[in-house]
């Protein structure tokens, strides 16, 4: 039997290795549940996080600003959803600001 395994960061589920995105230049209006939104229609989402003030440690906050730098994470069920999302979104333009998608570097 094929078992998946998941690994939980930041209380979110991570999916499998190559199935976990990272988007970059997200506008700062956007949430987790907005993330979600726009790359749902690329397949079954595990888990999205918006990294927000509230969640962020040091290295991660602009440190002029104290706010967050508009990136987040998208974790996807299979490497091919991934990888689909990564072709279609990588430099969609939303709130004037064109994100950059690309593969979660796994470590």
């Amino acid at each position: 039997v094929f078992m998946k395994k998941y690994v939980f960061v930041l209380n979110s589920i991570i999916g499998p290795v190559g199935a976990n995105v990272f988007v970059y230049h997200i506008p700062s209006s956007m949430d987790d549940e907005g993330l979600r939104a726009i790359f749902s229609p690329f397949g079954t989402i595990l888990s999205t996080k918006v990294l927000q003030q509230q969640v962020i440690t040091s290295g991660y906050l602009d440190n002029e600003t104290k706010e967050s730098r508009g990136f987040g994470f998208v974790s996807f069920s299979t490497v091919d959803e991934a990888e689909k999302a990564i072709r279609e979104m990588n430099g969609y333009v939303i709130e004037g600001k064109h994100l950059k998608v690309q593969k979660k570097k796994e470590k």
